[in-house]
C-alpha cells in the first residue's frame, strides 16, 4: 500500500513540475549573456543594433558608430526587466546574440569583425579601423547588398585598429578621434603629427605669401618702372608658397603611410 502511495506522490510531483515550469524554459534562447531593460524609440525590432545618442537609444545609423550600445534580444539567458518603462526592450551588450546584417561590405565569414552601417539597425563586415560590435560566429552570403540576414555575433564592442590603412580619409579619422579615443597610442601619434604638419605647412605658406605680396606692392609703388621685375618676383613667391604647402602635405602623407 505504502509502495503505491509513494509512486503516486512521485508521479504527481513530476506532473506538477512540468505543468508549473516557466514558459521561457520551453522557448528557445536567442542570446547568451546579461540583458537589461532599455527604453527604446519606436520602430525597433529584435536583432536591431542599437546606439546611444543624445536623443535616446535608437537604431545605429552611421558606419563604425562610436555610440554602439548593443543588440535588441527577445529571450536572453539572464535579464533584468523594468516593467514600468515605456517602450522597454531587452538589450544585450556582452555575450552572444543574433544581429541583422547585410553584405554591403562583402560576404561575411565566421570570425569577421562586424560593425554598424548606414542602414539603420543593420550591421556589416568591418573593412577599416573603427568601432565594431563584435565577431561573426557564422557565415552570411548574398549577392543582393540590400537583403538583410540574421547571424550570431560574439559581442565585444571596442575600437578595432587591425586594418593597415594609413592613407585613408584623414578628416574621417579626426572626426572619430574627437568623438572617442579610438586608436592605439602609436597610431594616434601618427595622426596628430600629420595634422600638425598640415597646419604648419599652410600657416608658413600663407605667412610667407602675405609678406612677399605686401613687399611687392610696396616696391611697385616706390619704383613703377621695375613693375615687370617685381611681378615676376611675386609669381616666384607664389610658386615657393605652393612648394612649401606641398612639402608639408607630402610629409603628412608619409607619416600616415609609413
Amino acid at each position: 500500500m505504502n509502495k503505491y502511495r509513494k509512486l503516486t506522490i512521485t508521479i504527481l510531483i513530476l506532473t506538477l513540475f512540468f505543468i508549473v515550469k516557466p514558459n521561457n524554459v520551453f522557448s528557445a534562447l536567442d542570446s547568451t549573456g546579461y540583458a537589461i531593460s532599455t527604453s527604446l524609440n519606436e520602430g525597433v525590432d529584435t536583432s536591431d543594433i542599437i546606439c546611444s545618442y543624445e536623443e535616446g537609444f535608437i537604431k545605429c545609423k552611421e558606419e563604425y558608430d562610436t555610440a554602439i550600445f548593443g543588440i535588441v534580444v527577445e529571450n536572453p539567458s539572464v535579464s533584468v526587466e523594468d516593467t514600468e518603462g515605456e517602450n522597454s526592450r531587452l538589450v544585450i551588450s556582452r555575450g552572444v546574440a543574433k544581429a541583422k546584417v547585410s553584405t554591403v561590405n562583402g560576404n561575411i565569414k565566421d570570425g569577421d569583425l562586424i560593425t554598424s552601417s548606414k542602414k539603420a539597425g543593420i550591421g556589416m563586415k568591418a573593412v577599416r579601423n573603427g568601432y565594431v560590435l563584435g565577431r561573426a560566429m557564422e557565415n552570411y552570403e548574398s549577392a543582393d547588398t540590400n537583403s538583410v540576414g540574421v547571424i550570431q555575433i560574439a559581442l565585444n564592442i571596442h575600437p578595432a585598429s587591425r586594418f593597415a590603412q594609413g592613407g585613408s580619409n584623414l578628416l574621417q579619422y579626426i572626426r572619430q578621434g574627437i568623438a572617442v579615443p579610438l586608436y592605439e597610442p602609436l597610431a594616434s601619434l601618427r595622426y596628430i603629427l600629420a595634422v600638425i604638419m598640415v597646419i604648419l605647412s599652410f600657416t608658413l605658406g600663407m605667412m610667407y605669401f602675405g609678406r612677399a605680396s605686401r613687399a611687392g606692392i610696396e616696391a611697385v609703388g616706390r619704383n613703377p618702372l621695375a613693375k615687370r621685375v617685381i611681378q615676376m618676383t611675386v609669381v616666384l613667391n607664389i610658386i615657393l608658397t605652393i612648394v612649401i604647402v606641398g612639402v608639408g602635405l607630402a610629409i603628412a602623407y608619409l607619416v600616415l603611410v609609413i
